[in-house]
């Protein structure tokens, strides 16, 4: 009994315990930053370009963020070698230093071949995106907010449309919103990787943010606001750099963000590329290489017949849910008899004048039409305009739609 007894105490102590004790965040990995941590950013640079904005004025400027060789010589040979060499962008890859310290002679030496990087005082791990970002926008600051408009700061897993981005560009209205995919306010992660703790990071409602894949910001927001509440804000330094300074920092300052025109998000069923401007969250590199071969060279191109048909079909079934529905209310309608019976008398009144006219109809069929497969054609489209049955018609008019629709993906 004093067994029992005990085992239920302890049960009772073990409950009281989670309802009274503040939940801990269960495997999180998420990482704050210390004040002293941002003087990082402000560290002289391992591997320089700043020669590079002196030398023109650019319209726009990009910088990609990286931690991968192999994404940046795919970038290198596809989207960036097209900006480089047709439009004179100028791209640079933004780097920390690595865990392994024989790896930095092998990036000296990347450097010289493609004089490209842009390498910080800091260690290269996805827990020091918002020490990079900081770093890029004062680097920016410092050397090309004067001689460019904008920054263009990118992952280095999208995809870019390269004609589609320098229209895009050029038809811009330059304004202090930043642009990227735009998220409404959601809540901050307490659990796994890039979870924080209560604790550690007390807000738990984020501002509207844009993900940091793709983000444009204006040079004027970044010397003159961006930068400067980075520095003073009383915030924890929340180490995803989309949260922190897309979103909490860009609040503070009073800047817009919204959605770009053109980015979207990767559907494996979809060749996205063709028709957007830019294609960000790749689950895979080799869904980047098939995106991109599609677009350039039409091959490997999805051809997921299955899972299209079911898409349509899904679409076409939800659209007949919906015109059911709407039928069942009007049919509840008092004014619905009285509605049927003017059709019903309009429609034997143009039946009257079409049997009168059928013989002239007949004769305008032989002129225009001497062979009788052309006049067959003529009289069924006629037939199904004037059916009283509207299913025969509706089906008429999908079939056009279907194949029109056909037509202006295939031109």
């Amino acid at each position: 009994m004093n067994n029992i007894w005990i085992l239920f105490s302890c049960l009772l102590y073990s409950i009281d315990g989670r309802i009274t004790r503040p939940r801990i965040c269960r495997n999180c990995t998420g990482k704050i930053h210390k004040k002293q941590d941002l003087e990082l950013t402000k560290l002289p640079l391992i591997i320089d370009k700043t020669q590079i904005c002196i030398k023109a004025n650019y319209e726009y400027f990009i910088i990609i963020k990286s931690g991968s060789f192999s994404r940046r010589n795919f970038t290198r040979s596809t989207w960036a070698k097209e900006m480089k060499e047709h439009f004179h962008i100028p791209i640079l890859y933004a780097i920390g230093t690595p865990k392994n310290s024989s790896i930095q002679k092998d990036l000296f030496a990347e450097d010289e071949q493609f004089h490209d990087l842009l390498q910080f005082n800091f260690l290269e791990n996805y827990y020091n995106l918002t020490i990079k970002t900081t770093s890029v926008l004062v680097w920016y600051d410092r050397h090309c907010s004067k001689t460019s408009k904008y920054l263009f700061y990118v992952d280095d897993d999208l995809l870019i449309h390269t004609e589609k981005f320098i229209i895009y560009m050029m038809q811009m209205n330059y304004s202090d919103a930043m642009e990227g995919w735009f998220e409404k306010a959601g809540k901050i992660l307490r659990t796994g990787v890039g979870g924080v703790t209560k604790e550690d990071f007390p807000i738990d409602i984020t501002p509207d943010y844009l993900w940091g894949a793709a983000v444009l910001y204006p040079s004027n927001i970044v010397s003159n606001l961006l930068i400067k509440f980075i520095f003073n804000t009383t915030l924890p330094i929340f180490f995803r750099d989309d949260v922190f300074i897309n979103a909490f920092i860009a609040e503070e300052a009073g800047i817009k963000r919204q959605q770009m025109k053109g980015l979207v998000l990767y559907d494996p069923t979809e060749d996205s590329l063709k028709d957007n401007m830019i294609v960000i969250d790749f689950t895979n590199e080799e869904h980047r290489y098939r995106a991109w071969n599609c677009y350039k060279y039409n091959k490997q191109c999805n051809r997921n017949l299955l899972l299209t048909l079911f898409k349509f079909f899904s679409v076409l079934s939800l659209f007949g849910i919906i015109i059911l529905s709407c039928c069942k209310m009007i049919k509840a309608m008092k004014c619905y008899k009285p509605l049927i019976y003017q059709l019903d008398a309009i429609y034997y009144e143009m039946k009257t004048i079409c049997e009168q006219n059928l013989s002239v109809f007949t004769i305008i069929m032989r002129k225009f039409c001497p062979t009788i497969k052309c006049r067959r054609v003529k009289f069924t489209i006629y037939l199904i305009l004037h059916s009283k049955r509207n299913y025969i018609r509706l089906g008429f008019f999908v079939i056009i739609l279907i194949v029109f629709y056909h037509f202006l993906l295939n031109k």
